[in-house]
């Protein structure tokens, strides 16, 4: 057995003999006291009554307000407390709230030869010195990567329905499939106003993840796998990142069962405009976003899993369309350069193909559902893509991918043991290139998605035809273990 994946279960067994004894010795019953259905006098009451109350007496729970929120009333209608971030209110003027979130990732990946000699030059390919080179593997990673390290400020402002949300992140790049782009410095992530007077046409408006996908929507804290899938990943309306700059009027989802979205934005991710990217003849150009759900049954939401062991089965459907007219996808421009940071965005997201391609136009159509019941959660996305290039002498075909991801709780509310099929076909034009993955895995809730640990194991398969490598068909494959452990507070 390699020493890194040693160390990694040394770590692991440690956590794990934290995590087991900050349980409920019994899952239900601490579900039941989550649930408020039973107390913790009554529960105390019980255990004394069994002959098994603890001899070292229980802390006083702090005073709550009426809300429920652990919070101190400083008078004058000035509050402060923690309630899932440390925060600090005035009146129904002004709130503040503070969150911290910190992902620390292990991973173990072995390849095969394949990936040494030949290497990914289509789908993950290195952007370097305005040029595609394969990304290639030619021994085995292991590596600890801080995978996200996120500073939070969010509230309202002059009433609860004027709402704002600003993050930061300062993640590590990882090296293996799904890589991210390089991230050097503190990077402003999201900064947006959400405008709540109107329930059933909210304006938000600003920087942040687009009204598009099941999964791309969600934020990674409350995922039931170590990370997003890659189909999911790719398939982002803009092919760079689920985030960018515009505004989206939608309806509050928390009220309506039938809800939409449709939104405006650069279509240039994150940091970027248009003219930032100095491509020529399409600066006026703007990308299109639009959603509907329907909540079936009940409100199944978007955290993944049904962590709350869902009394009613919970079903909701949904279809999102993107269109994104007039983005330059050449890795150099004749008399301009194109940015350094679009290309390698599109490279790391698995859409290598649309490099060199010129200008295109992206239309990008998903549905999705997702299910939960009494602790079992089904959940799936499918996605087409259609591309349109500018000079008719490129040949790049369009894109479909799908995933379905299932998961049970053995313990309610704790343990949870998970499972994904993804595949993808990146260019309906060429033959042999199919992306396939197969993932399993198992989560330890300590205290709900806010404090986890997360295991799963999963053989990443991408094909390359003769096309692609110029030489003969070949396999690429990689099996890999990821450990994740995830606070957020």
């Amino acid at each position: 057995m390699r020493r890194s994946t040693i160390s990694a279960l040394v770590v692991t067994a440690w956590l794990l003999g934290v995590a087991i004894p900050a349980a409920a010795a019994d899952p239900a019953l601490n579900l039941l006291l989550k649930k408020g259905v039973i107390t913790q006098q009554e529960y105390d009451q019980a255990l004394k009554e069994a002959g098994q109350a603890e001899e070292k007496p229980k802390a006083t729970p702090p005073a709550k307000d009426a809300d429920g929120d652990n919070t101190v009333d400083l008078g004058k209608g000035i509050k402060f407390g923690y309630d899932r971030g440390l925060y600090t209110q005035f009146k129904d003027k002004f709130q503040l709230k503070i969150r911290i979130r910190l992902q620390f990732r292990f991973t173990d990946s072995a390849f095969n030869n394949a990936y040494g000699t030949i290497g990914d030059k289509k789908n993950y390919p290195i952007i370097s010195d305005s040029s595609i080179n394969p990304r290639q593997f030619k021994e085995d990673i292991s590596e600890f990567d801080v995978r996200r390290a996120r500073l939070v400020f969010e509230g309202f402002a002059f009433n609860p329905e004027t709402t704002y949300f600003v993050q930061f992140r300062n993640d590590t790049n990882g090296t293996t499939t799904q890589p991210t782009t390089t991230r050097s410095t503190t990077q402003l992530y999201d900064a947006y106003i959400d405008l709540k007077q109107i329930p059933w046409a909210n304006l938000k408006v600003g920087q942040y993840r687009t009204h598009f996908g099941r999964q791309e929507f969600v934020s990674s804290a409350l995922l039931q796998f170590v990370d997003r899938g890659f189909v999911a990943e790719a398939f982002v309306p803009n092919t760079i990142d689920r985030r960018d700059q515009g505004f989206t009027i939608h309806s509050d989802e928390k009220k309506y069962p039938f809800n939409y979205a449709f939104g405006v934005f650069n279509g240039a991710g994150i940091n970027l405009t248009r003219l930032g990217l100095n491509t020529p003849g399409n600066a006026n150009e703007l990308m299109y976003v639009g959603r509907i759900t329907a909540d079936l049954l009940g409100k199944p939401g978007y955290p993944e899993g049904d962590l709350v062991y869902s009394e009613t089965p919970q079903v909701a459907v949904g279809a999102s369309y993107g269109y994104n007219a007039g983005l330059q996808t050449n890795t150099t421009v004749s008399g301009n350069g194109s940015s350094t940071q679009v290309v390698t965005a599109i490279a790391s997201l698995g859409n290598g193909r649309l490099l060199d391609q010129g200008i295109v136009d992206i239309g990008t159509t998903g549905v999705d559902f997702v299910f939960k019941y009494r602790g079992f959660s089904l959940q799936g996305e499918g996605f087409v893509r259609n591309v349109n290039t500018h000079d008719h002498s490129k040949q790049i075909g369009n894109a479909t991918g799908y995933y379905v991801q299932a998961g049970y709780f053995i313990l309610p509310g704790t343990l949870e043991v998970v499972g994904r099929w993804s595949a993808m076909d990146p260019d309906t034009r060429a033959a042999q290139d199919l992306m396939t993955s197969g993932v399993g895995g198992v989560n330890w809730y300590l205290n709900g998605h806010e404090h986890k640990l997360q295991f799963d194991y999963g053989v990443v398969t991408t094909h390359l035809s003769a096309v692609d490598t110029l030489s003969g068909a070949v396999t690429l494959i990689e099996n890999r273990f990821r450990l994740q452990y995830t606070i957020v507070f």
